[in-house]
């Protein structure tokens, strides 16, 4: 709430300025005057929710003043500062419904400071009550209800190209938006409860009622527009923005954690003239408003949008743990994931296409846990688990807890064991398929297994890779058959080659000659 202070004494000023916890107490001093004609002005253009006025003032006095500015703010309220408190002072007070009185020779800025808890609260009392009698009314709650139904058709497309007549008709009372200006759209975002207790869509609507009616007080005229979004929590927002020092987002997010007891993310567009591109501008907003997933403490977010594509880095972050994962590094993948939020940014990207990067993570420990032979039923495998995590941190967490899952010392030992029945059973069928064309997909698909992973664990466990020993495998079948005798092109056409050329090759590269000096060796 806006404060205004009138006190011709600069000190005193000062004092009260200084000395009161103003941002505490969901306040905020908008402006100060010396004297009664300054504060007039100055009152028409801040229209502060509360004014603290010395009476005895130069060019117009305290309650002259008052008098005159009433109008022009029926809720706005005031506190005197006197030196004495006169039956007349206090009869043209009563009638001009001052709040409290002040005696300055005796003021304790503690007195003053609860003097204004007290009023907050009473102002926030009424404006909800107020707030809820208004739209008890037919005539207010036909006309809220029509002006939020135009404002939804609008914001979802209906009315985007140039003012048709039938706009112009639908607009009718509401038209005073469109005069010459500047504007914002806001997205609102009501952020989730650390309870974890989900509202209510009736609760959301109250919410956001009140929320709407704290930025009717909070920035009066300004604000133009509030479309609420139930399914996502969120409100859509347009405000004229003359002047920014009216419409801080900031005020809305403080005033609603003060007094509702929630927490609000705000994302502002960058400023347009044209109340048409409202859409488009929102549409903004809801891409900046995204950023809260890789910076979940933030809760204002203004300037350029998420970046369109991925940076190498996180190619190379993923490719670096994939190998590990693959590897049954688990500790080593561990410490690559606890730095993925400095490897992403900022500039930040948009949230899906690192979504995408996790779910290809998360897709390659749910195949290890499955080779294991033990079932993923942990809720840190689901992809539907990644994507409800609302935050970077979360969705990080979820991945090292199924990354701690295959690091307990049961499934460590029983992947080990699998890791040698894989490599012993690829052997046997290398030694019993000599004279066939070997496949590592074929057998990685008998085994249920991926025949990256069966390449890795054979190379690993065996020394060799696993083309090497299907090679080595049928050049010691050959070495056999050319001392039983059998000519080269014998056996190359029994070892499934297309040519002697072909089998030639892979004899020399295996053996470092040529089968026919390995032949000519073998009868001397």
């Amino acid at each position: 709430m806006k404060v205004m202070i009138i006190e011709d004494d600069m000190l005193v000023r000062m004092g009260i300025k200084s000395l009161i916890p103003w941002s505490e107490m969901g306040l905020e001093v908008v402006c100060e005057a010396r004297d009664g004609v300054e504060a007039v002005e100055l009152y028409e253009r801040f229209l502060p929710d509360i004014a603290l006025v010395d009476i005895l003032l130069p060019r117009m006095n305290g309650l002259d003043f008052i008098e005159k500015v009433k109008p022009l703010n029926p809720d706005g309220e005031f506190v005197i500062l006197t030196c004495n408190q006169d039956f007349e002072t206090v009869r043209k007070s009563l009638r001009l419904g001052v709040h409290d009185f002040i005696v300055k020779s005796t003021m304790e800025i503690e007195e003053l400071q609860l003097i204004l808890k007290q009023l907050t609260t009473k102002m926030k009392a009424k404006l909800l009550e107020h707030h809820f009698q208004e739209e008890g009314t037919p005539e207010a709650g036909s006309r809220f209800v029509r002006k939020a139904s135009l404002l939804r058709d609008w914001l979802h497309g209906l009315y985007n190209s140039e003012e048709t007549e039938a706009f112009a008709e639908k607009l009718g009372e509401y038209k005073y938006f469109l005069q010459k200006g500047e504007y914002e759209a806001w997205v609102v975002a009501l952020d989730p409860s650390q309870d974890e207790s989900k509202l209510t869509s009736q609760e959301i609507v109250k919410i956001g009622h009140s929320i709407d009616h704290m930025a009717v007080e909070l920035y009066r005229s300004r604000l133009i527009g509030f479309v609420e979004n139930i399914n996502e929590n969120r409100w859509h927002v347009l405000v004229s923005s003359t002047n920014s020092s009216d419409i801080d987002p900031k005020l809305l997010i403080d005033s609603v954690s003060q007094y509702m007891g929630h927490t609000l993310s705000i994302a502002v567009s960058k400023r347009f003239t044209d109340w048409r591109e409202w859409t488009v501008y929102d549409r903004f907003a809801s891409d900046l408003l995204s950023l809260k997933f890789f910076c979940e403490n933030d809760h204002l977010f203004q300037g350029e949008l998420p970046e369109a594509t991925l940076s190498d880095a996180v190619f190379i972050w993923k490719k670096a743990i994939m190998n590990k994962l693959s590897s049954f590094q688990y500790e080593q993948a561990g410490d690559l994931l606890a730095n993925l939020k400095q490897v992403v940014g900022p500039p930040y990207p948009k949230p899906n296409l690192l979504h995408n990067v996790l779910e290809d993570i998360l897709f390659q420990l749910k195949q290890i846990c499955e080779m294991s032979g033990r079932r993923p039923s942990e809720t840190y495998f689901q992809r539907s688990e990644l994507l409800d995590c609302v935050s970077l941190t979360q969705a990080v967490h979820l991945l090292y807890n199924a990354i701690h899952v295959l690091q307990e010392p049961a499934f460590k030992e029983k992947n080990g064991h699998e890791r040698k029945k894989f490599v012993e059973a690829t052997e046997m069928f290398i030694q019993e398929h000599r004279f066939d064309e070997i496949s590592l997909n074929a057998i990685a698909m008998h085994l249920k297994v991926s025949p990256v992973y069966l390449s890795r664990i054979y190379k690993e466990e065996k020394g060799i890779s696993f083309s090497t020993a299907v090679l080595t495998a049928k050049v010691e079948q050959a070495e056999t058959m050319i001392r039983s005798g059998m000519t080269l092109t014998e056996v190359s056409d029994k070892l499934g080659y297309l040519n002697l050329s072909s089998f030639t090759r892979m004899f020399k590269k295996i053996k470092g000659i040529a089968p026919s000096h390995y032949a000519d060796a073998e009868k001397n």
